[in-house]
């Protein structure tokens, strides 16, 4: 067991004697692997912005790379640089190379992200888990590693724990922010497919998704499904924040309610159609929906 008081004689030793063995090169961007990346979130602002700072100004700090004892090199620090390089066409990385174990270069993911606050507590999760369930270390372990106390492990763990599998893989690939995640984990794990669902298909803002699981919450759960279906009350006061515009948002709310029945039409119902009538009305929807969607692009 690690107390307070011999940190430094355990975990937080390893992590720190692999930062004072650092050494610099230049590597091809081919060379890096990128089995951590699992561990980080893509942010697409973030991702943008690196792009556009690597394309002014090149690449302005060098990457954080680890040595493995296969002599291959994984990336530890610097996921947007390695992608905006790719993007950008670079061949090479300036780097920093350190060398250690997996657990120390996951301790060193969250170290050198810390100090300069570009990790969230989420990603800080992700670590802990995988240092948790990959590698078999214990709270307390991995708080030495850290060098923070059990309770920060702990949170962490229970944050990222309350998360269903869909709503991580979607967060990992920038497809949800974590304000999204966030409340999401408000909600039961078997709650949260369905959720994420309707939060993609009407692109709620974190705002609009604290308020679909207030609703949801404050509500049996037999009646999820019709709120989750049409959530009316966020689709509302998403047109009401337009004074003076009751057209558009009788029009918004119909187009909305078309594309929630349409959805739910199945091939059965389908085949108890008469064709020749209900293929004249759909031509009919098309070009008419054409017509408005062309001059709303336009406009």
């Amino acid at each position: 067991m690690f107390s307070r008081g011999n940190r430094h004689d355990a975990g937080w030793r390893l992590y720190s004697n692999a930062m004072e063995t650092v050494s610099s090169m230049t590597i091809a961007l081919n060379n890096i692997g990128e089995r951590y990346s699992a561990l980080r979130i893509i942010q697409p602002k973030a991702e943008r912005a690196m792009e556009r700072s690597m394309s002014r100004y090149g690449q302005l700090t060098p990457v954080v790379i680890g040595a493995s004892c296969d002599d291959r090199y994984e990336m530890v620090d610097g996921f947007k640089r390695l992608r905006a390089g790719r993007k950008l066409g670079y061949s090479v990385l300036q780097a920093r190379v350190m060398s250690g174990s997996e657990r120390v270069m996951k301790a060193a993911i969250i170290h050198l992200n810390a100090q300069a606050r570009t990790i969230a507590d989420l990603e800080t999760a992700l670590v802990i888990q995988s240092l948790c369930r990959k590698n078999g270390l214990s709270q307390v372990e991995i708080a030495a590693l850290l060098d923070r106390h059990k309770s920060f492990v702990c949170r962490r763990l229970q944050l990222v724990e309350k998360l269903s599998r869909d709503v991580i893989e979607h967060l990992k690939l920038g497809l949800i922010n974590i304000t999204i995640a966030r409340q999401l984990a408000r909600l039961p794990a078997g709650n949260q497919a369905k959720a994420l669902c309707t939060i993609l298909k009407y692109r709620f803002t974190g705002s609009e998704t604290a308020r679909l699981v207030s609703i949801l919450l404050q509500n049996p759960r037999w009646n999820n499904e019709k709120i989750l279906s049409f959530p009316e009350p966020i689709l509302n006061e998403r047109q009401e924040s337009r004074p003076g515009r009751h057209w558009c948002r009788n029009f918004y709310k119909h187009l909305v309610k078309m594309d929630g029945y349409l959805s739910a039409v199945s091939p059965g119902q389908l085949n108890t159609c008469a064709a020749d009538c209900v293929l004249p009305i759909i031509e009919h929807l098309q070009k008419a929906l054409s017509g408005i969607q062309e001059h709303l692009q336009r406009w």
